[in-house]
């Protein structure tokens, strides 16, 4: 271009489209933005992988989740059958219906269980995750009372003599050892493993006949390990639980609440159960009744405690990552505010340098995470990206007050996310109400901006200068 000639002076028209370009600039970067967001879910799906499978190796070794299941009452006992059988008669075969005895077996659930247990837990390690396992020694006591003519099983003969009172837990690995089960106070009858199809029961004491009473207590213990989280399924038709522990961040869980509960340095809770709330029957045979969907009917009524460990940084990282965008269209929105009212230049690869500072606020909150607990992590993390970004923006603001801005919002912004993001149950009201704040905000600064006016008589502007 020859020095002499005048320079080219943007036209109002020029300079509208020039805004409105501006503006679909920025649309287009926060769009942008979400493919390194993206890239990040992927990496926090990858930790939380990671971190699954090493929790999964620890109680893959000490014992996973347990449920107790049981004692039960098993007793064989046969029936009737009419059965057609084809003879020989008069030199014809001819079918004949005749009637054969055929075994089945009886279950009766306790009349009263009651479970006392003192749970133990520590925290394992593998390499940068952690697991809570635990070790307990429980006691059952209880009584049963068989009778087949209240539970409606007809029998023409009960074998008594080869009852057996069976147990079983969800890890039989976790099992360090099980006492023999008493009946009335008298000789033990131990338990042995067997294999078992329904896959509930899997433990058996035969008991060589039944005390002559038809009501009568049993009793014994078991000491197991297990991680995560420690269940009881109510079995008897009334059934008392306690439960106590020095672990003091116990989440009770299952079908039922405790009814009394002490939590503290540690935990006690009781749980008490009644017949008439449970959706199973106190005998069954399993003449009608399939032992797998009686194992479903029971497991589904489970209770106990989970052993909570303090928030997963990963949980938090993932949903802080949901109000990304949120503080993409805040920041920008403040630096196209400053080009509008104060005349300043701001080029889009300098947006586009703030938007990446923003992006590495959340990897770096998920990577300390890992070794952090939540709040230091998420305070290091807001800190060293509100540095960056202030120090980088005076470069272009060349004011202190205007970085002030941007630095005073950017802190207050991240102090109220960690605000939404440790009250879970309210973070709906929360972010709308910081919306709505923010909004206001921006509504009272550009009140008297002529918006015609910024477009139509906007300064004239020389291609090249600032």
């Amino acid at each position: 271009m020859n020095s002499l000639e005048p320079p080219v002076i943007a036209t109002p028209a020029s300079h509208r489209f020039s805004l409105f370009l501006k503006i679909g600039g920025i649309c287009l970067l926060i769009a942008l933005l979400h493919v390194p967001l993206a890239l990040l879910r992927g990496v926090l799906k990858e930790r939380q992988g990671y971190q699954l499978a090493a929790t999964d190796e620890i109680a893959g070794i000490w014992g996973r989740q347990q449920l107790v299941i049981g004692p039960v009452l098993a007793i064989p006992y046969q029936y009737k059958k009419p059965v057609v059988k084809s003879k020989i008669v008069n030199g014809r075969a001819v079918q004949v219906e005749e009637t054969e005895l055929t075994e089945a077996l009886a279950y009766f659930l306790p009349e009263v269980l009651a479970v006392n247990g003192s749970i133990d837990p520590e925290v394992r390690h593998r390499g940068i995750y952690e697991a809570v396992v635990y070790s307990t020694k429980v006691s059952l006591a209880g009584n049963f009372q068989p009778d087949f003519a209240v539970a409606g099983i007809e029998a023409d003969r009960i074998e008594w003599e080869k009852a057996q009172v069976q147990f079983g837990v969800s890890d039989l690995h976790g099992i360090r050892s099980i006492g023999p089960v008493q009946l009335n106070g008298g000789k033990g009858h131990a338990f042995e493993s067997v294999e078992n199809d329904n896959g509930i029961w899997s433990l058996k004491a035969k008991l060589d006949g039944l005390p002559t009473t038809s009501k009568f207590d049993f009793a014994f213990e078991v000491a197991l390990q297990g991680s995560g989280r420690f269940e009881v399924a109510p079995v008897g038709k009334v059934t008392t639980v306690l439960l106590s522990s020095p672990w003091s961040d116990p989440s009770f869980i299952g079908a039922y609440l405790p009814v009394k509960r002490d939590v503290g340095a540690g935990f006690s809770a009781e749980w008490k159960t009644a017949p008439f709330s449970r959706g199973f029957p106190a005998a069954w045979t399993d003449r009608t009744v399939k032992l797998e969907e009686m194992s479903r009917k029971i497991t589904r009524e489970g209770f106990g405690v989970r052993f909570a460990q303090p928030v997963n940084g990963y949980d938090v990282a993932e949903r802080a990552q949901k109000y990304a965008m949120l503080f993409f269209v805040l920041v920008f929105a403040v630096f196209f505010l400053f080009e509008i009212t104060a005349g300043i230049r701001i080029h889009p690869l300098q947006y586009g340098m703030v938007g990446a500072a923003l992006w590495v606020f959340f990897l770096g909150f998920l990577a300390l995470t890992e070794f952090w607990p939540v709040g230091p992590a998420y305070a290091v993390s807001a800190a060293a990206c509100t540095l960056l970004i202030s120090s980088y923006a005076w470069s272009f603001l060349k004011t202190g007050s205007r970085t002030m801005v941007i630095g005073g919002g950017l802190g207050a912004t991240y102090g109220y996310l960690f605000f939404v993001l440790k009250s879970q149950d309210y973070a709906l009201l929360a972010g709308t109400v910081a919306l709505f704040a923010v909004l206001a905000l921006v509504m009272f600064c550009t009140r008297k901006i002529n918006w015609y006016g910024l477009e139509l008589n906007a300064p004239p502007v020389v291609p090249g200068g600032r």
